[in-house]
């Protein structure tokens, strides 16, 4: 193909190729303005102290972890609750928060790794407030575990430490937002420049 029908090729296309660039160029700055530019996770180490009161003391350490495996899945259901979402912004001294309750239930997301671990993975748009929140759910997850062990009436507590958070930036992230948008606006681009030379 020599360059002069590469030209007209391109000039039959313009329209097309013109409104796939700006509406991947808008994709690529909404998620640069709007979307979390950093991935966050924290691990949570939990451990009971204190002894289960038992007929067979060789039986300690099965209840200690079966106690600990329990309640790790404790912890987990915490960050499924709008409320430890709340908490957590405002112990890190964040004024702004999402407000739909489906959305505060889905800010952080919680897995049980092994019986005494905890992984929380959450978004932040700056690393500042990525080590703010990261922060503050070790120290709300650890008042909440003081809280339990203080009320025990069998001698039986729990200590919860976070670890050091593990922060990423979401570069990839915006370059596959940029060829969504570029393959959308090729798609759209085709549709609208059929639907004009339909009606001519």
């Amino acid at each position: 193909m020599d360059f002069k029908k590469i030209v007209f090729y391109l000039g039959k296309f313009k329209f097309i190729l013109i409104f796939a660039v700006l509406v991947a160029l808008a994709a690529g700055f909404g998620s640069w303005q709007l979307g979390e530019k950093y991935s966050v996770s924290v691990s949570l180490t939990i451990n009971r102290y204190g002894v289960q009161q038992s007929s067979d003391y060789r039986y300690d350490n099965y209840y200690a972890l079966k106690a600990t495996d329990e309640f790790g899945g404790t912890v987990v259901g915490w960050f499924k609750t709008p409320e430890m979402t709340q908490a957590i912004f405002k112990k890190a001294g964040l004024s702004s928060w999402p407000q739909n309750l489906n959305t505060l239930s889905r800010r952080f997301k919680a897995a049980k790794i092994s019986p005494n671990l905890v992984e929380v993975r959450f978004g932040a748009k700056s690393e500042i407030e990525a080590k703010s929140l990261a922060q503050a759910v070790g120290q709300i997850v650890s008042e909440r575990t003081n809280l339990i062990s203080a009320s025990s009436w069998q001698n039986i507590s729990f200590l919860s430490m976070a670890g050091e958070p593990v922060i990423v930036k979401n570069t990839s992230a915006i370059w596959w937002n940029v060829l969504a948008g570029l393959l959308v606006g090729l798609a759209v681009g085709f549709f609208v420049q059929a639907g004009r030379n339909y009606l001519k």
